[in-house]
């Protein structure tokens, strides 16, 4: 994505100006994730463990002496904050004139905030019951969170990066993040639920154990019948992860297909694609040949991943 915006006028511009800039968005990326799998407790990232829980599998088989849970959560929440630093000290060392540079500190620092304000939200609903969480809840999350870092921020930096004054292609790629963002991020979903676990390298059904409050979920307990709602009820708000059984996670399943809340994601997610593929169609004289192409494309792939 970062390429993408940075290329954007003048396809193929100087790379080697943008390589730590490139590697400061993967550390930011990164740092992200580490807490975020503590704070969702994951256990599981692409097919190995996560790393708290990697620290805490080294402290059991080093012999160290204390509570080893706590020294996984520390030591990842350590390695997180180091992996930020070292995003920070990445991006500002780009050989780019000083005004590029303090535009891209400004810029990653605001998505930052918009990402913690996301995260905050995120946390702050997974402790309330079922009934007490909205569509508009899950949007919004999915807004500030998989929109604002993954696709808006990448796109921003490389538009500073070649021109830190072209705020037309900045306004633009923010209206086109949002719904692109949400539609990966509801695909996402449904791979979290029905995604085969010999290739997304999650168990079967993890965010059901993980007790996930997705809009999968949500539109099911709107549409489904009392029997459904006190089930997902029970599995939400009452069970312990460890009491979920496989049984249950197939329930799960089949609620959310029967109730129609699959289909009506689905249907969501087209509308979302639609509406960001429309944004860069009536935008087109803004992007070069090569950077218009590649964006629908990634869009597309993003969007309709089985993965």
């Amino acid at each position: 994505m970062f390429l993408i915006g940075y290329w954007s006028r003048k396809w193929g511009q100087d790379l080697d100006k943008v390589l730590p800039i490139m590697a400061g968005i993967e550390f930011l990326q990164s740092y992200l994730l580490v807490h975020d799998d503590i704070m969702d407790q994951d256990e599981l990232r692409r097919g190995g463990p996560t790393l708290h829980v990697w620290f805490e599998k080294e402290c059991k088989e080093r012999g160290l002496i204390g509570d080893c849970r706590h020294y996984g959560i520390s030591q990842a929440i350590t390695s997180g904050d180091y992996l930020e630093a070292l995003a920070v000290a990445s991006i500002s060392s780009a050989p780019l004139p000083p005004e590029t540079i303090r535009a891209l500190i400004n810029r990653y620092s605001k998505g930052l905030r918009i990402v913690s304000y996301g995260q905050f939200l995120d946390v702050l609903l997974s402790y309330r019951p079922l009934d007490k969480v909205s569509e508009n809840d899950i949007l919004k999350i999915h807004e500030l969170k998989t929109a604002s870092y993954t696709v808006e921020l990448p796109l921003h930096l490389g538009v500073i990066a070649a021109d830190p004054n072209d705020q037309k292609l900045l306004e633009v790629y923010s209206m086109y993040s949002k719904p692109a963002g949400i539609a990966f991020q509801l695909r996402d979903d449904i791979i979290g639920l029905y995604g085969d676990p010999r290739i997304t390298g999650k168990p079967m059904g993890s965010d059901v154990r993980e007790k996930k409050k997705t809009l999968l979920v949500i539109k099911a307990y709107e549409l489904g019948s009392d029997d459904d709602r006190r089930f997902l009820k029970r599995i939400y708000d009452e069970l312990k992860r460890e009491e979920i059984t496989v049984n249950d996670i197939m329930r799960v399943q089949d609620i959310v297909k029967e109730t129609g809340s699959l289909e009506y994601n689905e249907e969501l997610i087209k509308k979302f694609y639609e509406e960001s593929i429309k944004i860069i169609d009536m935008n087109r004289e803004l992007l070069t040949n090569e950077a218009f192409n590649i964006l629908k494309s990634i869009t597309y792939r993003l969007t309709y991943r089985s993965y």
